[in-house]
């Protein structure tokens, strides 16, 4: 199943355009449509399923004046493409928009890619272009004239974009939960990919602040959102909350801020408020450490905290200062972790590997420092090169891209240096995620048999032939007494690892017996 979360800024758009613009909006969203109405899994593209949805649409009765898309990740940029490409054909007279990450850091290459498949592209947030768009006698002369919005005309002229922030996010109405299926959402969630999430079955999703301070070269949510931080007040959110709650008695709440921690005073607001909502809260992005020290890791705590993702990203002091520009000192990174352990918080590392300007030595460094650190479970990403980030730009700029970064995904890389070729790094993260989580996993080393069998089982899930998280349910069942159902799965084991030379070899080079589990 595909993992997908609640679309919060369709959900504030949606809002907006009804409220301030007394527009009729309705949402087609794919995200819950693909559970119902697609049925080809063999299909080698979505092109004819968005044809009949969308031709369905038309048939209702439903002619938009004004289509708009949302597209956050390049992952979708082909889906997107192909999206407004049958819409421009199903509905030619609509006005054609896109939003997003996407749109506001691609421009350039959506137009030389499909020059016909947008009328205007929105640089940065929404809101306010939207509404001088809706007001506008001709939509089209005033999207070629303003700083707004990109088009095919303005990128020809040369013009330079500019972002028209609302600072008072509170003028924003509250999220449209109505223009969407909520309970489709937990078909597939993300949050069920975390197992330290007792019960995962009906949530709310939220997102209170806007904007990051810092300048992590690889990161590219500043495109959209700026570097000052503008927040709802604590008044609203609560406001916002409880009527959540009163119309879907949620269970759990979704934080989904890029920077939640900014500011402490806030952030402790807000879970204060989570708790007298008896809301257990969940972070899938992940947090900065240097905010979390003792109180702040009690405070989770007390709001039914887990599990928490850190942003670890680096073992190298070196890279961490000099690559990433992240202000993050490694002893930080020691203490939190040792911090949670003690409280009962899972930790989830998220590591990233292969930076231009990073060696392998350096990678050496972070494997070291990571044998040290004991989290719960490690992340090693490839270093993906994000339109708008720091990283993308230099990286094209000194022709270090190597491959289609729309297929990179933080598992294959595409980036060169005279450091590292693009298999070097994609080979050494395989490594590290197979020695840190696997050969060294912490669960076991502290006797959580039954979590790190959880834990194992689901890699099972994903991949059926993953050899070495077969070997660890094994040593988990051993330790655990149930030596019946291991015997059974060892002669599975043995199947896998006589089918795959990659896990014969990797058995033999790391003394593994099948028979020793």
């Amino acid at each position: 199943m595909l993992i997908t979360d609640v679309p919060l800024g369709v959900l504030t758009i949606s809002a907006w355009l009804k409220e301030k613009c007394d527009a009729e909006v309705k949402v087609i969203d794919f995200n819950t449509e693909i559970h119902q109405t697609w049925d080809d899994p063999d299909a080698t593209s979505f092109h004819d399923w968005f044809e009949r949805v969308l031709s369905s649409v038309k048939k209702s009765g439903f002619e938009p004046d004004l289509i708009g898309f949302s597209s956050l990740f390049i992952t979708g940029y082909e889906n997107l493409l192909s999206l407004a490409d049958i819409s421009k054909q199903i509905f030619p007279q609509a006005f054609r928009i896109c939003g997003g990450n996407l749109p506001t850091t691609m421009y350039r290459e959506v137009f030389a890619d499909s020059p016909e498949a947008f009328d205007a592209l929105c640089f940065g947030e929404g809101e306010l272009p939207l509404s001088e768009l809706m007001a506008a006698e001709n939509k089209q002369d005033y999207c070629n004239a303003s700083a707004q919005w990109v088009t095919r005309e303005s990128v020809k002229a040369g013009a330079l974009y500019q972002h028209n922030f609302i600072s008072n996010l509170d003028e924003i109405p509250d999220l449209d939960y109505d223009c969407i299926d909520l309970e489709a959402y937990h078909l597939n969630p993300t949050i069920k990919a975390y197992t330290s999430i007792g019960d995962r079955t009906n949530y709310i999703t939220y997102m209170g602040s806007r904007g990051c301070p810092f300048h992590c070269t690889f990161c590219a949510a500043h495109t959209v959102h700026g570097r000052k931080m503008r927040s709802f007040s604590i008044e609203r959110i609560e406001r916002e909350l409880f009527d959540l709650c009163e119309r879907y008695s949620p269970n759990t709440l979704v934080i989904e801020d890029d920077m939640f921690l900014w500011d402490k005073d806030w952030a402790k607001s807000v879970l204060k408020i989570a708790q007298k909502l008896n809301l257990v809260c969940f972070f899938p992005n992940a947090l900065a450490l240097y905010a979390l020290d003792r109180p702040m890791l009690e405070e989770l705590y007390r709001t039914g905290v887990r599990q928490l993702t850190l942003a670890v990203e680096s073992g190298s002091a070196r890279v961490l200062k000099e690559v990433m520009k992240k202000p993050l000192k490694l002893s930080i990174t020691n203490r939190v972790v040792e911090d949670c352990r003690d409280l009962g918080i899972y930790t989830d590392c998220n590591i990233i590997i292969g930076m231009p300007g990073e060696t392998l030595r350096d990678i050496d460094d972070t494997r070291e420092f990571l044998r040290s650190l004991d989290a719960n479970w490690y992340r090693i990403n490839v270093a993906t090169p994000l339109a708008g980030s720091e990283m993308y730009i230099n990286a094209v700029k000194n022709g270090q891209i190597k491959g289609d970064i729309r297929m990179a995904g933080y598992k294959k890389c595409v980036v060169e240096t005279k450091d590292f070729t693009p298999a070097q790094i994609e080979a050494v993260a395989y490594d590290i995620n197979l020695e840190m989580n696997f050969l060294r996993n912490s669960d076991l080393k502290y006797g959580n048999y039954e979590r790190a069998l959880e834990t194992f089982s689901n890699v099972l899930l994903l991949r059926n032939d993953h050899a070495l998280a077969m070997y660890k349910v094994i040593e988990c069942k051993n330790l655990m007494g149930k030596f019946d159902e291991s015997e059974a799965l060892a002669r599975r084991l043995d199947e896998m690892i006589q089918a795959s030379p990659f896990w014969t070899r990797y058995f033999q080079e790391h003394g593994l017996e099948v028979a020793s589990c």
